[in-house]
């Protein structure tokens, strides 16, 4: 401990350095390999962490992406809808029409089988 360079230092009331030069040094190291301890573990910390950022980052762009193909497959899903839809609605029109259609002409070939036998019935009583 150097019991005389700490009573020397007492007693010049500073002039001689309470530690000697291999103190200090040894207390620096002690320092700095304190430190090192610190920066590795921050180290390992910050690489933890950038680690932890880059997987956030690819799952962000994973969910980012299934997002773009879900919508795009919902897009194609309500085209064919419609398609199917507009399908359903001219069939079902058609079915209108064509209902519209055979009744006309059920009405057309009632009157014109009714003006045929009104004829033949002109026609007999003469």
């Amino acid at each position: 401990m150097g019991m005389i360079r700490k009573t020397a230092s007492i007693a010049t009331l500073g002039l001689v350095n309470w530690r000697s030069k291999s103190e200090q040094l040894a207390r620096v190291e002690n320092e700095r390999d304190v430190i090192s301890l610190k920066l590795a573990k921050n180290e390992a910390k910050r690489q933890k962490l950038a680690e932890r950022a880059e997987r956030a980052a690819q799952r962000a762009e994973k969910a980012e992406l299934d997002l773009l193909h879900n919508a795009k497959k919902a897009k194609r899903r309500r085209r064919r809808q419609r398609k199917v839809d507009s399908a359903a609605h001219s069939a079902a029109e058609a079915t209108r029409r064509a209902r519209r259609k055979a009744k006309r002409h059920a009405k057309q070939a009632k009157k014109a089988a009714k003006d045929r036998a009104d004829k033949v019935a002109d026609l007999v009583e003469h």
